[in-house]
């Protein structure tokens, strides 16, 4: 008996050592699987002492498989010299083996500013675990207390930001013994495993065992798919100052009220220049534009995170004075010279970057990271105005923040509303090419006019180094070999938001010889369209965030001793996610100019994932018959 009572003494001790161990060998199969990462044990508690007063203690356990996995360990915290303040932090390096390897300390964590080298004025900062492994798996375990003033950001629950990281337990709690009234919003909690305890004041989420999101050509954003949980409170503080706010139009009138009002008053002298600017205008449209230009003449950005939170513009005429801002700084600036010619705008919150992330509608709170500004009833549809950039045209946005819903604060309260989409036929390339051929060399012109979003991604090359603009062609044209470029022209249309690059250049022979023949590729400039590997069991839904047409004609004169033997035939293709044409033919008028036409359009859309092997084919269809050849016979 004494000796079967040790043995199950030992059994269980051994027991909870496993269960509380940081071996990396005992992981899931099914979190291992596909993953960089994973969450071993996650437990956030955040505790609202009062409205201005929170405190968020966090225990973060993460196994890193790989230096692909370097990233999610987030063994970090901000803190300013008024606001946030890092009580304590510590982290524990453990081995695959579970034991420790390392430990870190306060003192020994890495300090530095928290904004990047843009930035003029700026007290965030970040404490940060500087830890360079030696070997895979290892597994870190941080640890942090942070006490806050601001109230206004309630941390979201999102365990799973990313592709390839897995989660065994993420626990997130809130304590509010204040009973300050919350409000939460839940999204794509149906598939996981989860346990929640949720009253009027408080609420726990546990989230356990959610494998990898693995990466398929063309799915969504991680952010779309994964769970997540928002929170915020009905009262709130930013930096000091209070508020209260359960939906948009509230919430906007309370950002007017702190954050904007009086803050967009300019010199009589300033106000007197841009009146006599504008005194030939024909309409508010003209007006509008005139100031736009002369705000970006005077004007350069620089980020200025000061002032409630970094929430706040500096004043209309300190950026007059001074001739810099943030975004912040120059909407209000360019908002307060609109408003001296009785232009009415509105200041508009935006979440910026090629994702397209939106504002959420339906859960009012401190959103977005970027200013925009909403000019209504000067045209047919409303005037959107980039204020941060010197050289974009007026009333263009671009990806960086088409098509996404928005907050307007007005005095009156605010609005969600959304910004302009470019559409697939306005996402526009044209590119005319016109090839002279020899044996062994060719010469070429090509036209490319760019309009919608392809304009703003391409107008910008007119400004590199010419050094930077031979690198950038010789990649474009990287199917063609021995390029040398002799000749760049440029024309940049800002009226009609039209970019037109004419590029002159000569290149080795892209064909090849049999015998007395010659095999041309008509693919002179190869489509912008990757053909996609097979995928079994396909998991999530295909996205094309946006939509585009490409039209090339391609005119290749031949040499002079060969005439046209075979020709592919024409083709046309048309599906739900696009269209695709090609066709080739010997010019009516000369019998050595063979000409050569292709039209992709690309559908901006959703599709499930069972329609995926329908859309690969589709996509490697475009690349197979834009490859193809046509046969030229030396004569006699």
């Amino acid at each position: 008996m004494k000796f079967l009572f040790s043995s199950l003494m030992l059994l269980t001790g051994m027991l909870c050592f496993a269960q509380n161990s940081y071996q990396s060998i005992v992981l899931k199969n099914e979190l291992t699987e596909q993953a960089n990462a994973i969450l071993r044990d996650e437990h956030v508690l955040i505790e609202i002492e009062d409205v201005d007063d929170m405190t968020i203690t966090t225990k973060r356990v993460v196994t890193v498989l790989n230096k692909y996995g370097e990233g999610f360990v987030r063994a970090y915290d901000f803190y300013d010299d008024g606001d946030a303040k890092i009580k304590s932090q510590s982290a524990l390096i453990f081995n695959k083996m579970g034991q420790e390897i390392k430990k870190f300390k306060q003192r020994d964590f890495k300090d530095q500013s928290a904004v990047g080298s843009s930035n003029l004025y700026s007290d965030n900062r970040v404490s940060y675990l500087d830890y360079s492994a030696m070997d895979y798996p290892y597994t870190v375990v941080y640890e942090s207390e942070v006490n806050m003033s601001t109230t206004v950001f309630i941390r979201a629950f999102q365990p799973v930001s990313s592709y390839f990281l897995s989660v065994a337990s993420s626990k997130y709690e809130l304590k509010n013994p204040n009973r300050i009234p919350i409000r939460y919003i839940e999204t794509n909690l149906d598939s996981i495993q989860v346990e929640k305890n949720i009253n009027d004041f408080e609420l726990t989420y546990t989230f356990k065992d959610i494998p990898a999101y693995n990466y398929e050509p063309y799915s969504p954003e991680v952010s779309d798919m994964a769970p997540k949980v928002k929170v915020a409170l009905n009262d709130f503080s930013l930096m000091g100052v209070e508020g209260n706010a359960s939906d948009w139009k509230a919430f906007g009138k309370w950002q007017y009220e702190n954050l904007l009002k009086g803050r967009d008053e300019l010199y009589a002298t300033t106000i007197a220049e841009v009146s006599e600017l504008v005194k030939d205008a024909a309409n508010d449209y003209e007006k509008a534009k005139l100031i736009y230009e002369y705000m970006q003449s005077k004007t350069r950005y620089i980020s200025v995170q000061l002032g409630i939170g970094g929430w706040e513009p500096i004043l209309a005429q300190e950026v007059d004075r001074v001739g810099y801002g943030d975004c912040k700084g120059l909407t209000n600036y360019t908002k307060a010279l609109l408003a001296s010619q009785g232009i009415k705008a509105n200041y508009a919150v935006v979440y910026a970057g090629d994702e397209q992330k939106d504002i959420d509608p339906a859960f009012a709170s401190m959103q977005g990271n970027h200013v925009i500004l909403n000019v209504p009833g000067i045209a047919e549809e409303d005037v959107w105005l980039e204020c941060t950039s010197q050289s974009i045209p007026f009333n263009y946005l671009g990806d960086f923040t088409d098509n996404r819903h928005v907050l307007l604060i007005k005095e009156e309260g605010g609005e969600i509303v959304k910004t302009p989409k470019y559409t697939g036929e306005r996402n526009l390339e044209q590119t005319f090419c016109e090839i002279d051929l020899s044996e062994d060399a060719f010469t070429a012109t090509v036209t490319r006019e760019s309009k919608g979003i392809p304009y703003g991604n391409n107008y910008h090359i007119e400004n590199q180094k010419e050094k930077d603009k031979n690198i950038y062609y010789k990649e474009k044209l990287g199917n063609l070999q021995g390029i040398h470029i002799d000749q760049l022209k440029f024309e940049n249309n800002k009226d009609q938001t039209s970019f037109s690059e004419q590029l002159d250049f000569s290149g080795k022979k892209f064909h090849t010889t049999a015998g007395n023949r010659i095999l041309l590729p008509l693919n002179f400039i190869q489509p912008e369209i990757n053909a996609v590997t097979k995928t079994e069991n396909r998991k999530y839904p295909i996205e094309i965030v946006r939509g585009f047409t490409n039209k090339d004609q391609f005119d290749f004169k031949i040499p002079e001793a060969y005439a046209v033997e075979a020709l592919p035939d024409s083709v046309k293709i048309e599906t739900d996610f696009g269209k695709f044409s090609f066709s080739v033919k010997v010019s009516d008028k000369d019998p050595r100019l063979l000409q050569v036409k292709r039209s992709i359009s690309i559908n901006e859309g959703k599709w499930s994932p069972n329609q995926f092997s329908d859309f690969r084919a589709f996509l490697n269809k475009i690349n197979i018959l834009s490859n193809q050849k046509a046969v030229l016979v030396k004569n006699g």
